[in-house]
This record gives C-alpha cells, structure tokens and sequence, in this order.
C-alpha cells in the first residue's frame, strides 16, 4: 500500500531526471515491484509522525525493461507531504533498440 502511494511522487520524479536528458523519445514509467526499500527511519527519535524512507528503484521504458537505477529518500509527514530528500543516479542501463 505504501508503494501505491508513493509511485506517483516517484514517477514524476524520475521523469524530471530520465526526461529529456537521458530518455529522448519516451519518459519512464515505475512500477511498484520495482521498488525496494532499503531503509527507514522516523525523525526526531519517536516524538512525532515524520518518517524518511530511503528507496532503490529501477525505472522502465517501454515493455517494462529496466532503463536505469536510482536511489532515493523521501520525507513523509502527517498530511500526508510527501518530499524528496535525497536523489542518487546509481546505473544507467542500455536500452535495446526497437
């Protein structure tokens, strides 16, 4: 349920990145099995409900083959606001032509 939330933010996230500048003729899609959490952790110790979730996700092009990977840490409050801290471009991959 928390990836179907989020996919959003981070689908329009990574096409800001992968759109234009490494993706010409089509922008990225991310789906939600493509997401792996790697850590979380909630601000401020225990004293409220800010949360920030660190992800690794691969996006894909057309058909669903991997285009790149990306690491990125998103700040959810209460709201909820949902914010990117933190973007790392890890690997781009080849894409296969049509």
């Amino acid at each position: 349920m928390l990836m179907l939330m989020l996919t959003p933010y981070i689908e329009k996230d990574l096409t800001n990145y992968y759109y234009p500048k490494i993706l010409k003729d089509f922008s990225s899609q991310v789906t939600p099995w493509k997401i792996e959490i790697i850590k979380t952790r909630r601000v401020n110790d225990f004293r409220g409900f800010i949360l920030q979730i660190t992800f690794e996700i691969e996006p894909t092009g057309i058909q669903y083959n991997p285009v790149g990977k990306d690491r990125m840490t998103y700040e959810i409050t209460y709201g909820p606001e949902v914010k990117l801290i933190n973007h790392t471009h890890l690997k781009t991959y080849k894409y296969p032509p049509e």
